[in-house]
C-alpha cells in the first residue's frame, strides 16, 4: 500500500467522522451564583428524561460564578437531543424533591416548556442539532 493511498484512507475517514459530528451551545440564566454546581445533561431518548439519566448520556459539572453560565458539548451526533439543568446547591448530584413532588433546587429543560405540577416531558425539550450545530438558551426557574 502506498503512501498516498494511506493519506488519503486516513482522510476520507476523518471526513466521514466530521461530517456526523454537530455542537450544542447552551446558555443557561437566571443562575444562583456562586452557589452548588450545575449539572448538565443531554438526552437523546426519553429512558431516563428528565432526572435519571444513563451513564452513556453526555453531562457537565460546573460550577457557576455568574447568574448566566454558556457551555458548548462538541462531537454530538446530528439528531434530537434534550437538555436538562439542575443546579444542585447541596452536592448529592441529584435532584431533591419536597413532600408533594416538587423540586427544591432551580432547574431548566431546553425549550423552557415547564409544566407547574409536573416533570418536563421529553418531547417538548426536543432540540433540532444538525450539522451547522444549535443553540439554546435555559431558564432555570427557581423553586
Amino acid at each position: 500500500m502506498s503512501m498516498r493511498s494511506t493519506t488519503l484512507g486516513l482522510l476520507a475517514c476523518l471526513t466521514a467522522a466530521a461530517a456526523g459530528a454537530a455542537e450544542l451551545r447552551i446558555t443557561i440564566a437566571n443562575v444562583v451564583p456562586n452557589k452548588g454546581d450545575l449539572l448538565v445533561t443531554l438526552f437523546d431518548r426519553a429512558q431516563g428524561f428528565p432526572d435519571q439519566p444513563g451513564t452513556a448520556q453526555p453531562s457537565r459539572k460546573i460550577k457557576p460564578d455568574g447568574s448566566t453560565v454558556q457551555l458548548s458539548f462538541s462531537n454530538l451526533a446530528e439528531g434530537r437531543w434534550a437538555v436538562m439543568v439542575l443546579q444542585d446547591f447541596n452536592g448529592n448530584g441529584r435532584a431533591d424533591y419536597n413532600l408533594v413532588g416538587l423540586p427544591k433546587e432551580p432547574y431548566g429543560a431546553s425549550n423552557n416548556r415547564l409544566p407547574k405540577l409536573a416533570p418536563p416531558k421529553f418531547e417538548e425539550a426536543l432540540v433540532d442539532v444538525g450539522a451547522q450545530g444549535a443553540a439554546v438558551t435555559i431558564e432555570l426557574r427557581q423553586p
